[in-house]
């Protein structure tokens, strides 16, 4: 099932935007839930009504919900990189390092995402790509170090929080080309379904008490896991795959790094943490690098040298016509 709309970059890049601004607030409200429980359940359950959640969109858009050719091998290896293996070491790396270095690893992961893309020759790695992913992984650290000393100590949960993020730019080249062949919701539905459901099934193996000790939870637990699972996960991370069908893996990528902008601004005004300076400075810079990431410059100074090409011709035409009409009017004088 392939996509009729052709989507321009500049609604591309406002989608992007506000899956960004979904995703940052999405941090404040995931430390808010997974605090009533067990991490990996409560995100398992959550993912599952991400999924669940995609599943009713299709319907209510009259889509199809299974077509011939499903992209099995895409669907189970997004699923398993970007579900699976994402969330549960996430989950369990979170708890054994800093929200500093979480926060570090994060904003380096649109790069890392991009020279995977680069190795599947997925696309091209250019330099305004290049010092777009490196001005937003410079804002994150800016914005988020507070101590040279806290980083400096590499743990176990530092490496299983960059797996998950490096596990997770895998499963971004599966979208990509699984929605080749379906839509992009119609993959992340099946995508988030069966991940959340294998990762609900290990978790209540390991913690068998895990699911009831959570649903007991009261009303703001219940109203923030539903805005975090239908509208972060759910809709969030449907659009996002929409964008990497339309412009490509590393190209959505580069607003990753606006996470930490809006993620800032959701504990200030959620969690009452006050934005300092220093965290105003690195959000400039990761505005900075978005704009420059995007811009695509080569292509504009191609363009350029292009046009400055075609005009010699021209201006020597040009030029050669003058010279022809001064001696024709030199030789009506002469006559």
């Amino acid at each position: 099932m392939k996509e009729a709309v052709t989507l321009s970059n500049s609604k591309i890049y406002s989608i992007l935007i506000l899956v960004m601004l979904l995703w940052g607030l999405n941090v404040t409200w995931l430390k808010i839930i997974v605090s009533n429980g067990e991490p990996i359940t409560i995100q398992s359950v959550r993912i599952f009504l991400a999924g669940i959640t995609v599943f009713l969109i299709l319907l209510l858009m009259k889509q199809k919900v299974f077509v011939k050719n499903m992209p099995w091998k895409y669907i189970l290896i997004g699923s398993f990189f970007g579900v699976i293996c994402h969330h549960a070491f996430m989950a369990v790396g979170i708890e054994q390092t800093t929200g500093t270095k979480t926060a570090i690893i994060s904003g380096l992961s649109p790069l890392i995402t991009a020279l995977i893309a680069v190795i599947f020759k997925d696309t091209v790695m250019t330099i305004s790509k290049l010092v777009g992913f490196l001005l937003g992984g410079l804002g994150v650290c800016i914005a988020v170090i507070q101590s040279f000393h806290e980083i400096l100590n590499i743990e176990l949960g530092d490496i299983l929080v960059f797996l998950s993020f490096l596990l997770q730019a895998f499963s971004f080249i599966a979208i990509r080309r699984g929605t080749r062949t379906i839509s992009p919701l119609l993959m992340t539905a099946y995508m988030l379904t069966i991940g959340s459901v294998i990762l609900l099934i290990s978790s209540l193996f390991i913690y068998p008490t895990s699911l009831s000790a959570f649903m007991t939870s009261d009303f703001q637990f219940w109203s923030i896991f539903i805005l975090s699972g239908v509208f972060a996960t759910g809709v969030g991370h449907s659009l996002y795959n929409l964008c990497i069908k339309h412009i490509g893996t590393a190209e959505s990528a580069i607003f990753v790094n606006l996470n930490t902008v809006f993620a800032l601004f959701g504990t200030a005004l959620l969690l009452n943490e006050i934005i300092s300076i220093q965290q105003l400075i690195g959000t400039m810079i990761i505005i900075i690098g978005v704009i420059v990431g995007t811009s695509n410059i080569e292509a504009i100074i191609l363009k350029y040298k292009r046009s400055k090409i075609n005009r010699k011709p021209l201006e020597s035409s040009n030029l050669v016509n003058t010279e022809q009409q001064q001696e024709k009017i030199d030789s009506n004088k002469l006559l």
